[in-house]
């Protein structure tokens, strides 16, 4: 009796602690992106910190957070709502919203490759010298620098407004490219730097042969995470389970040790204000963040979040919603633990995920739940670690303590709604609950760069993003501009502000930042698995300005690839002529230039003059013709290259022929 009591005042104090799940369904589903491949480095800014962690494989990311990759580094950035990002190295991107049909990215510096595959959304990328927009089915390239920006439309239809004027233009695919700079827009050939297009071309390559995968998984994962179908088909396999009364089609994934369990391989981290499911496992992002894991004949399954994973029964109310990670935090001592939820069992959260099951956590602290089997059906599989180990191992398998049972938890432990200090001693104090990995971070941005960070937190702050239509409205009533094609824009160039950890706050008046060319060089645009861009056309009247990184001679139109007239004399011009120098060079001493290539006619005459005119001259007279090259005597005509005659040569020749005759 005494316990039915004292377990009737804590629920108690839990409902007046906290906000009925009602209100959490009915907030709308919280859009998060996914990292989802990295080359090199990629950063991310805590701002609790005011430093910057590294980011791994499978991090989130939503509004608010920025990005930065490394000298050498790549990332490829998914998020559901059809926005696909590429980011190229030394790039900074902030995002300042996303929605189900918006996503607005900030690039403050670097390159950027942005991808709308979705038929209801807008992208809006902004720069400090406009934003560009990109509507359903386009691809363009985002170039950023201190000094200007360029935007190239790829596939499809872009939108640039440039931010000094408001005005806008529009860019389609084959046509030349925007530039821009604080004052002015001009346009350029629209190539594009072909070593970052090659990387870009091998992504889109490895998305078209995944994207060839069969089975089940197509047909169960909703729409917006079916690019992971091949992880699903390669990993494990879908069975009939009967669960719930029925029988349900679930995922098991196959290709894991005995003994696996969900929340096991990987690591929590701090996101959003909530812990944060960072997994190892190459299913784990989407089977820990979206649908449930139910254990069912002596196995964990995954449940997706859509309709036809059932037979003739109603859902099991998982509904498509992104969460952190299902669990509840158990604790005792000096040991901290998790256990996963059941589908119809309640997630407590510091922020609003939305979806059914999931109440708000307020402020104020809730010390204790009841944590009896009948409300948390998996409480035997809690896992349970030492505090000391919550933020510092990427495996919790090797520091999972034994001999857990529901006897020892129900006895031992006490459960908690979220982590504060009460379940890890020193929460409020470590800095490593920001961590996605247990790397030590060498180089970092300078601080210089996390002014416009700061400065787009205020914006975001103030209120949430317009919606995709409103947004189309608003720029269909801007002005059109005008582009001054003899305006003299330099392409973007940018600072490297990747600095050794300890410089980060060292004065950039000290500091030697070397700047760089964004567009190391240039090539057209060519066609992508599934992107089909049609041939880039030229600018109506060239500009004077050179394209940076161009060789070309003065006078010579604008964007026109060094590499392009070179292969004609290459092909053409060796293909009858060099034969003929070599065999009558050195037949006779009257040949008149050597490498000359003269017509038949010539020949014959050539052949015929020197018996007339030195009829006592014997054919050793030839040595000093053969002499005419003193460094190689005996060398042919070049292949190739007939019409290239030294001065000397030249020379020699015609005092030669003169003296003939006498």
């Amino acid at each position: 009796m005494k316990r039915l009591l004292g377990l009737s005042v804590v629920l108690f104090l839990a409902a007046l602690l906290i906000v009925p799940p009602s209100s959490a369904a009915d907030e709308p589903p919280v859009v998060v992106g996914r990292v989802y491949h990295i080359e090199g480095d990629l950063l991310r800014y805590v701002p609790e910190e005011s430093d910057w962690v590294a980011a791994v494989r499978d991090a989130p990311f939503s509004s608010g957070d920025t990005l930065y990759t490394g000298n050498s580094g790549m990332a490829e950035l998914i998020v559901p709502n059809g926005t696909w990002i590429r980011i190229g190295d030394s790039t900074q991107v902030q995002f300042m919203g996303i929605d189900s049909d918006v996503s607005e990215v900030d690039v403050a510096t670097g390159l950027a490759r942005f991808y709308n595959k979705d038929s209801d959304l807008v992208i809006k990328a902004t720069s400090p010298f406009g934003y560009a927009l990109a509507y359903p089915g386009s691809v363009f390239d985002f170039y950023v620098g201190e000094n200007s920006t360029e935007v190239i439309a790829i596939k499809g239809k872009i939108t640039f407004v440039h931010a000094a004027t408001n005005a806008r233009y529009e860019i389609a695919a084959g046509n030349p490219s925007i530039l821009a700079d604080q004052s002015q827009v001009s346009s350029e050939d629209g190539t594009v730097d072909p070593n970052w297009d090659g990387w870009n071309r091998t992504r889109e390559s490895f998305w078209a042969s995944k994207g060839r995968t069969t089975g089940r998984s197509v047909q169960y994962l909703p729409p917006a995470l079916r690019h992971d179908a091949y992880v699903f088909e390669e990993n494990g396999r879908w069975e009939q389970v009967n669960y719930d009364g029925g029988n349900r089609w679930f995922w098991r994934p196959t290709r894991v040790a005995a003994g696996w369990a969900p929340f096991t391989n990987g690591r929590w981290t701090e996101w959003y204000g909530d812990q944060t499911w960072v997994p190892s496992e190459p299913f784990g992002y989407t089977t820990h963040h979206y649908g449930n894991w139910i254990y069912a004949r002596n196995h964990w399954y995954w449940a997706p979040p859509v309709a036809t994973v059932t037979v003739g029964l109603p859902l099991l109310n998982i509904g498509f919603f992104w969460n952190p990670g299902r669990v509840s935090w158990i604790h005792s001592g000096s040991n901290v633990g998790w256990v996963p939820l059941a589908p119809r069992e309640t997630y407590y959260s510091h922020h609003r995920w939305g979806g059914p099951h999931v109440v708000h956590v307020t402020n104020v602290n809730i010390t204790q739940i009841n944590i009896r089997p009948r409300n948390y059906a998996y409480a035997r599989h809690a896992v349970v670690v030492p505090q000391r180990d919550f933020y510092t191992v990427n495996n919790y398998k090797t520091v999972r303590v034994k001999n857990i049972n529901n006897t020892t938890i129900i006895n031992n432990y006490q459960a908690a709604p979220v982590v504060n200090n009460a379940v890890v001693n020193n929460y409020s104090t470590t800095k490593q609950k920001y961590n996605f990995a247990n790397v030590q971070v060498k180089e970092k941005p300078h601080k210089i760069v996390t002014e416009r960070i700061e400065t787009n937190q205020k914006v975001i702050k103030q209120g949430k993003i317009e919606k995709a239509s409103v947004i189309e409205q608003q720029v269909k009533s801007i002005k059109e501009g005008k582009i001054n094609r003899e305006a003299k824009i330099q392409q973007p160039k940018a600072t490297n502000y990747i600095v050794p950890a300890n410089e980060i706050n060292r004065p950039k008046s000290e500091m030697k930042l070397q700047q760089k060319e964004i567009k190391k060089a240039t090539r057209e645009a060519k066609e992508e698995p599934g992107i089909s861009p049609k041939p880039v056309q030229k600018p109506d009247k060239p500009s004077a300005k050179p394209v940076v990184g161009e060789t070309e001679k003065p006078g010579k139109p604008k964007g026109v690839a060094p590499s392009k007239p070179a292969p004609k004399p290459e092909v053409v011009a060796p293909a009858k002529p060099a034969p003929k120098p070599e065999r009558v060079a050195p037949a006779k001493p009257a040949t008149k230039i050597e490498g000359e290539v003269s017509e038949k006619p010539t020949l014959k005459k050539e052949r015929v003059a020197p018996p007339k005119q030195q009829p006592k001259e014997k054919p050793e007279r030839i040595a000093p013709a053969k002499q005419e090259d003193p460094d190689k005597p005996n060398k042919k005509p070049v292949r190739g290259a007939p019409a290239k005659v030294r001065p000397q040569d030249k020379q020699k020749g015609e005092s030669d022929e003169q003296e003939k005759p006498r």
